[in-house]
């Protein structure tokens, strides 16, 4: 029995490692987001790249929802036919060899009454045709598309919350997270980006990081705390107290927010191992003192 068990394993091992590669499927689309500015009753012509990447020739798929954000987090929904995931023409299927790739043409044509503002829709390739019923594991891949119709666009915004990491004021050294909570309070996309200028007291400049630079963009109705690049790798000493002046611009005006919030810095590994050090130097002082004191008095006593 156990060597029936035996041989039935060593039978799934080999499975695994000869067999089951060839039923991989995958699926590599290029660009990960577009961005389109366009009038109402334009046509937008556009493309994109396709990839095989599985070991076998396959047939791929193109699908179409919108998608909307909550918390942080992307939802992805089908789509009302007034809607941009229904103004696109782009062929419904596509063969590839193994390994290979297309370039694949695709136009968008926008209603002559498209509403003014965001519009965002996810194109997928999967290996599953839309009218397929399969409930099995589907492979697929989606490129973001966010396309702004021009228009009566309102470009509110707001930031409700910055500071120094989780709000503290007193630190063991400088700083190096900041909270920059933004929301988008309009009706289109927005890519807030500036910076974070980091003064002494004395208005001296220490560092800056660079906010929002990989441009994450906000839809509307939606607020996230925008990622901060860190511009030194390890913190500077730092004593006292200090200034981060934020600088926030968004749209098309451009808009823009300033703020500061200053904090205090108490490097106090660095005092306490000065004082170590100190006392350490003292007691060795203390102790030659004394045995010079002996060395003379043993000296003169002669």
């Amino acid at each position: 029995m156990r060597k029936l068990l035996f041989v039935i394993f060593l039978f799934l091992i080999v499975a695994l490692i000869f067999i089951a590669p060839n039923f991989v499927s995958a699926v590599t689309v290029g660009p990960a987001k577009i961005e389109y500015r366009a009038d109402p009753g334009t046509v937008i012509e556009g493309s994109l790249i396709l990839i095989n990447d599985s070991g076998a020739k396959q047939t791929l798929y193109s699908a179409f929802e919108k998608f909307t954000e909550a918390n942080g987090e992307k939802k992805f929904l089908p789509a009302e036919p007034t809607e941009l995931a229904n103004w696109f023409n782009i062929p419904k299927s596509v063969t590839l060899e193994p390994g290979g790739q297309k370039n694949i043409p695709f136009t968008v044509e926008i209603p002559k009454n498209a509403p003014p503002g965001g519009h965002f829709a996810v194109i997928w390739w999967g290996t599953a045709s839309p009218e397929s019923k399969q409930v099995s594991i589907v492979t697929r891949a989606g490129i973001l598309v966010f396309l702004r119709v021009s228009g009566e666009v309102n470009e509110s915004a707001e930031l409700f919350k910055f500071s120094a990491g989780e709000g503290k004021f007193f630190w063991g050294k400088m700083p190096e997270n900041f909270a920059v909570f933004f929301r988008n309070k309009g009706n289109t996309y927005l890519k807030p980006q500036g910076e974070i200028l980091i003064k002494n007291i004395f208005g001296g400049k220490i560092a800056n990081f660079g906010v929002n630079e990989v441009s994450s963009i906000l839809l509307p109705d939606t607020e996230t705390n925008l990622r901060i690049a860190k511009k030194f790798e390890k913190a500077p000493f730092a004593f006292g107290f200090y200034k981060a002046d934020l600088s926030l611009r968004w749209g098309e005006k451009p808009e823009s927010i300033q703020k500061n919030v200053w904090f205090f810095v108490f490097p106090w590994k660095h005092v306490l191992g000065g004082i170590i050090i100190l006392f350490v130097l003292f007691l060795g002082f203390k102790k030659g003192i004394k045995k010079y004191n002996q060395w003379i008095i043993s000296k003169y006593a002669k």
